[in-house]
Formats: structure tokens, sequence, C-alpha cells
């Protein structure tokens, strides 16, 4: 069964201050079907919902992105979460058991705004999907192994190692997604990215 939020609920649970939750969640969610057809009615947010407006909040607020482009890149970040299991009891469609996805532990997103010549807002990214962290000793010092995967989406796609870091905005997407789902008290096992070993990220 799935539980639905009011906007008080979420923006309590979330920490995030009420009006400013109401105000993204017009922002980065469609009308309300119900909103126009009975007074006073209060508007419930699926978990699905919620997190878009979570995430988007996180762009805005943390990030410093502007709505027009927060809004951007949660539509182009969509089919990506769905495939990999960042909705709840997102169903078939999620391959995070599939290949190697299996092994990661967790996702981070490097989000880089592209130039485009007709001035709109696009933007490319590389998702780094980490297998694993752990120190090594190396001739006597101690260092850091990490082994990972990469993707990439967007006009330009490049490999993290072509990309300006300066201008490059990060998002650790499984811990966002992680404190989500922990103070809405979600089951975690209806979300396939979080679930197995995903669970126990480094």
């Amino acid at each position: 069964m799935i539980k639905f939020f009011t906007n008080r609920e979420a923006s309590n649970r979330l920490d995030i201050n009420l009006s400013k939750w109401k105000r993204w969640s017009r922002e980065f969610l469609p009308p309300d079907p119900l909103g126009g057809m009975q007074s006073g009615f209060a508007r419930q947010y699926s978990p699905d919902g919620a997190f878009t407006v979570f995430f988007g909040g996180h762009l805005v607020a943390d990030l410093k992105f502007t709505i027009p482009e927060a809004k951007q890149i949660i539509k182009d970040l969509h089919p990506w979460f769905a495939g990999k299991g960042f909705y709840f009891d997102a169903g078939s469609g999620a391959t995070v058991n599939q290949g190697v996805d299996q092994r990661v532990k967790k996702y981070i997103i490097f989000i880089e705004r592209e130039k485009d010549p007709d001035k709109t807002i696009s933007f490319s990214y590389t998702i780094r999907g980490v297998i694993s962290n752990e120190p090594v000793n190396y001739k006597g010092f101690e260092i850091m192994k990490e082994l990972y995967m990469e993707t990439t989406m967007g006009l330009q796609t490049k490999k993290m190692s072509a990309v300006d870091v300066n201008i490059v905005k990060t998002v650790n997407i499984t811990d966002v997604l992680n404190n989500f789902v922990v103070r809405l008290n979600l089951n975690r096992s209806c979300y396939p990215a979080l679930s197995l070993t995903n669970s126990s990220r480094s």
C-alpha cells in the first residue's frame, strides 16, 4: 500500500519550511488534478511526487540552480531514475539488479551546463556508479582506491576527466534518496536503488 503525505507532513519530516515546500511543489509538479474540483482540498503527495519536490528543492537550495534549470534537470534525469530504481516500487523496468549495476554501492551525478548557441537551457551529465572505495598501501603511503563505472548523458557527452570541475555541480544521488526515504520512514525494499548491495554503501 502506498503512503501519501500532506504538505505539512512532508515539510515537517523533510525539515523544509512549509511555504517553501508548497512553492516548490507548484514549480516541480503538474497542477493538482483535484485542486480545482473541491474547495479547500489539501494536496497529497505520493512518494514519487514528494521525491521530485525534494530533489528539485535540493537543486535550488543547495546547488543554487534556478527554478527553470532545476526543472530541466528533473526532466532529463527522469528516465535514468526510473531505470535505476530511484522511484517507489519501480518494478520490472528497473535495471539496478542486472549486470554490473548490482555491484554499485552509490551513484554520483556530475552536472555541467552546456553552452548552447540558441541560449536554451541544457545540461550534460556524467553519472558515476561507485563499486568500491577502499584504502590501500602504495609505496608506503595510504591512498584510496576507487573502482567505478561511468555513463554520460547530454549533448556533448564526455568522460569526467575531460570536464572542467570548476563549473560542475555534484549530486550524491544515492545519499539524497536515502535521506528522503529515512525521513519519510518509507520501506527501503520498495527502492531497488537502495536494496541489496546498495544498502551497505561505503
